[in-house]
């Protein structure tokens, strides 16, 4: 029940619509025992004492009652649905935004499959709790509540006997409801399952085309899939027992009614009249008592959906992203005192690692794969906590800047240049929201993107496509540089951003990564020794640990690590320079 109080907690920021809600709901149902009143009124009095001048006025009490029952219904569902999207909207911006606060160490083991699943499915779950559960749930049990009043009021003795099964539908509620989470919990398990391997099979549909995958990610498919029918069969057989036996013993309510009340009547202790309206409000009873349990199978699910959202929700996020200062101003001098990390219980990825960056200095990283050089700058952006030493920015520890200060002074471009689905001009903004058109061409031109650009029909305006796919792998790392510029930032990290593309290409990343990188402190990882001659410092890193450093001169002159890295980096540079050269006389 935590979370259906949870669920509650977002209800109490709209007070006055839920006590519209209440209000419609209590005035509502008080008007279904107006029925059976007048129905006892016209058989006892209008038609047994003969007084047909009273029928139409009864008639019209009746038609009224029903007509103010209806009205007050309708006000209670527009106001009901815009006080439910109005928590929905809380509850779903609340879980978007809470998930772009966790750090990027619970990302590494969640599948994005899974995420969109809790953000729009059980979401949506949890909506049919607030919909269904509440609102009607709310109103049933008023029914319920006001109508066996008006039972006892009009025959005690028979309303005894008209709730007789009640405690066996109370038993058998009891019994679904405790047992439910062992049945839906595995059902939105098994549903997030199926959408994590839809979600990779769609971004990986090229690569299941080129290695011919169809049948065998279809098969895979059909398992995730058959889980997912298993996991709701369970639900439907137990619901399928569970239904018609609550169904049962409502209608022995009725049938215990009709056969003590036949008998008082009978005997004289009961009017007809009285009869027939006590029979009307047992079916007011026990038809709100059926809807209760058809809304305790959606409050099952919307439980179950509800742990999921909430389980996110308790996740810790990173701290500083909340109401941080603004960015500082800094010259961009960085030390790393003896600075250690690892990513679990392994190996370390990074042991004692010790350097010092100068304000406008350029510190290549270079090491083979895993040797720990992303991990280095990620650390640097607090993408990760260190495990220990320290690292400092002009002199203060970063984690006395904050998460968010310290990231808006780092500028990053990857190897891999995500670009969203939107406009190039829109991809660009996320590094100056407040931009002009002639700063984003500014910015274009440094980074070499310009000439592209104004080939496109729509210029700025250009739709990229999913994750930029209109786009050449150049002209997107191209435009992830001009988006750094349009940031500014006096801290630049560059991880193998020339890694993907030709010579041709490289070189014009090249000099447009020289226009990013002028007066700033620049920690570059490269893949392409080429592209790194002019660095203040080399560092080589090895299982985490920096074994040589120095200019590219001086590490060619100790004829270690660096030198043979090199000697490999020149032979590659110079085939691909001969392929492209063959490719051309062709």
């Amino acid at each position: 029940m935590r979370t259906v109080w949870r669920v509650f907690a977002y209800l109490k920021r709209y007070p006055w619509m839920a006590a519209g809600t209440l209000a419609c709901a209590v005035l509502g149902t008080l008007m279904i025992v107006v029925f059976p009143a007048v129905t006892k009124f016209i058989i006892d009095d209008v038609i047994a004492g003969n007084r047909p001048e009273r029928l139409l006025p009864a008639v019209g009490v009746a038609l009224l009652a029903f007509f103010l029952h209806d009205l007050l219904n309708g006000l209670r569902i527009l106001l009901n649905n815009s006080f439910e999207q109005r928590v929905i909207f809380d509850l779903r911006s609340d879980l978007f935004y809470h998930i772009e606060l966790l750090p990027l160490r619970w990302f590494d083991n969640r599948a994005t499959g899974d995420l969109i699943t809790r953000v729009v499915e059980d979401v949506n779950a949890v909506e049919r709790v607030l919909i269904d559960g509440i609102e009607q749930g709310l109103v049933a049990v008023l029914q319920v509540a006001i109508v066996t009043g008006a039972m006892f009021y009009l025959n005690a003795p028979l309303a005894w006997c008209a709730l007789a099964p009640v405690p066996l539908l109370i038993g058998g509620a009891l019994a679904y409801t405790l047992t439910a989470p062992n049945r839906y919990r595995p059902q939105r398990r098994a549903a997030s399952a199926l959408n994590a391997l839809l979600l990779d099979d769609l971004a990986g549909i090229r690569q299941i085309k080129s290695f011919v995958r169809e049948e065998q990610e279809h098969a895979r498919f059909n398992r995730a899939s058959e889980a997912l029918r298993q996991a709701s069969l369970r639900i439907m057989r137990a619901w399928a027992l569970y239904s018609p036996s609550m169904s049962f013993l409502n209608s022995l309510g009725l049938v215990f009614a009709i056969g003590f009340g036949g008998n008082a009547v009978i005997q004289g202790r009961m009017q007809i009249g009285e009869l027939v309206a006590f029979l009307t409000l047992v079916r007011f009873l026990y038809e709100p008592v059926s809807r209760l349990h058809q809304l305790n199978q959606l409050v099952q699910a919307g439980r179950a959906a509800g742990e999921r959202v909430f389980e996110i929700l308790d996740e810790a996020e990173e701290p500083g992203l909340r109401h941080a200062a603004p960015a500082p101003k800094i010259v961009g001098d960085i030390i790393y005192d003896d600075v250690s990390f690892s990513y679990g219980q392994g190996l370390a990825a990074l042991s004692h690692i010790s350097l010092h960056a100068r304000p406008g200095e350029t510190i290549a990283l270079v090491g083979t794969t895993g040797a720990g050089k992303s991990t280095l700058v990620n650390l640097l952006a607090r993408f990760y906590e260190f495990t220990s030493g320290e690292i400092r920015v002009d002199g203060k520890p970063i984690r006395s800047y904050g998460v968010r200060p310290l990231r808006e002074i780092v500028g990053l471009v990857t190897q891999e240049s995500f670009l969203f689905n939107g406009t190039i001009r829109e991809n660009l903004l996320m590094g100056n929201p407040n931009a002009t058109d002639e700063e984003l061409l500014g910015a274009t031109e440094a980074a070499n993107a310009r000439t592209f650009i104004d080939r496109l029909p729509d210029g700025l305006r250009s739709v990229v496509g999913e994750r930029g796919v209109k786009l050449s792998v150049g002209e997107k790392q191209r435009l992830s540089i001009a988006r750094a510029l349009l940031k500014d930032p006096p801290i630049l990290i560059l991880d193998e951003a020339t890694a993907s593309v030709d010579t041709t290409t490289e070189r014009l990343i090249q000099e447009a990564l020289e226009h990013l990188m002028f007066h700033r402190t620049c920690f570059v990882i490269a893949h392409r020794l080429t592209t790194i001659l002019r660095a203040d410092q080399i560092l080589v890193l090895e299982r985490g640990r920096i074994i040589e450093r120095g200019t590219h001169t001086e590490l060619l002159e100790l004829r270690g690590k660096y030198a043979r890295l090199w000697e490999q980096s020149f032979l590659e540079t110079s085939n691909a320079q001969d392929l492209e050269l063959l490719a051309g006389k062709v």
